[in-house]
């Protein structure tokens, strides 16, 4: 249906009224507003501080690694950052992987010098227990 000529002077009114009616709102509104900037500007002002903390031990954490880096005799002169944590784990060689012994002759000469050991562990250790009973008594 088209609007006649009273229909928008009806809604005229009735806008009138509703920004007549919220103007005591208007003052809590802005007053939420400059709530939220001050907030704002606050958490501004402390992820500025956090991000130079942040930076202060990073440079901290370099300057650990570089020490640790030296100490472990990790090569210098690297491209490219690398943590102390990692220049060190680097400077550590991996043991290698060996693979099994399967010669009959070498497996019984190890369990022989394996069942050696053993016994010689066992006397040490009853010996300990003596020397330690006749101490305690």
């Amino acid at each position: 249906m088209p609007r006649t000529s009273g229909d928008s002077r009806a809604t005229t009114t009735r806008s009138r009224r509703r920004t007549a009616r919220p103007a005591g709102r208007s003052g809590l509104v802005i007053g939420q507003i400059s709530q939220i900037v001050t907030t704002n500007e606050s958490l501004q002002r402390e992820n500025k501080d956090l991000k130079a903390e942040n930076e202060r031990l990073k440079s901290e954490l370099r300057d650990i690694g570089d020490v640790l880096g030296r100490l472990t005799g990790a090569p210098r002169g690297r491209r490219g950052r690398v943590s102390g944590v990692a220049a060190a784990a680097a400077a550590v060689p991996q043991r290698r992987q060996r693979k099994p012994i399967t010669d009959p002759e070498v497996l019984e000469r190890r369990r022989q010098a394996l069942a050696k050991a053993r016994a010689a562990r066992a006397e040490k250790l009853a010996a300990a227990r003596v020397g330690n009973a006749g101490s305690a008594g």
